[in-house]
């Protein structure tokens, strides 16, 4: 009972904090204005010309189509995109031995994985929308990918170390042409608004979306709503177990 109740109120504190994450996401989406790329260019050449250059760092919004005047080549598909990861897996099996309830020792093969390659790029790209487009900064951004591929290739008893059965290659994402929402800060580049983390990196939300406001706003407040109450219903459960684990344990 004792056990139960710590481990309810360490969901409660974990559901907790998503919660937090989801209302901070909330917030910086409705706080951030919207803009279209004529209006993002009027805003930096009223600011620059009159405060300078440093002076504009403006938390907005901005939705479009990607385009890209020299994009990537995802490495496994070779798909044009702005931004990719990807990752090579090892799956082997490994001999175990454990001991059971009556303390006998057994043996068995258990499946296992080892990440043996892992790369991931980004460039910079446009967002283009009825007005014009917007550059996009997308280092630092939380990044909306799509899996492009997912391939299994059996190992090669020759060259692979052993007991591996094989390799799980999985490249995801961003590509050209897709519609976006972008949430960050926009800043002076070389006479030129851009948007990216912008310098206060720590206070302010940066995500690139294959979602709409829309959608993302509603997704954050139901994510807020359930985790919050999640957490209210684990804790309270959780601190009448462990008070009963104290007092009756």
């Amino acid at each position: 009972m004792l056990f139960v109740g710590v481990i309810l109120l360490i969901a409660a504190a974990i559901c907790f904090f998503v919660s937090r994450s989801n209302e901070s996401r909330l917030h910086a989406m409705n706080a951030a204005d919207t803009y279209t790329a004529q209006m993002l260019a009027e805003i930096h050449q009223r600011i620059t010309t009159t405060l300078g250059a440093d002076a504009l760092a403006e938390p907005c919004e901005v939705e479009g189509v990607i385009e890209c005047d020299q994009p990537l080549n995802a490495p496994l598909s070779g798909t044009p995109c702005v931004a990719y990861t990807y990752t090579v897996t090892r799956e082997y099996e490994e001999r175990v031995t454990r001991k059971d309830a009556q303390g006998k020792q057994e043996t068995r093969m258990e499946q296992r994985s080892e990440t043996v390659e892992s790369d991931e790029k980004c460039v910079s790209f446009w967002v283009r929308d009825a007005t014009g487009r917007t550059l996009i900064a997308p280092e630092g951004a939380e990044l909306d990918m799509v899996e492009n591929a997912n391939r299994w290739e059996e190992a090669n008893r020759l060259t692979s170390p052993a007991n591996t059965k094989g390799y799980r290659r999985i490249e995801r994402i961003l590509p050209v042409g897709i519609q976006v929402y972008v949430l960050g800060c926009a800043v002076d580049n070389n006479g030129q608004p851009i948007i990216g983390s912008g310098p206060r990196s720590k206070s302010l939300k940066f995500l690139i979306s294959r979602q709409s406001e829309r959608d993302l706003a509603r997704s954050a407040a139901s994510a807020a709503r359930n985790f919050r109450y999640a957490a209210a219903g684990c804790g309270a459960v959780g601190a009448v177990l462990l008070v009963m684990g104290l007092v009756f344990g």
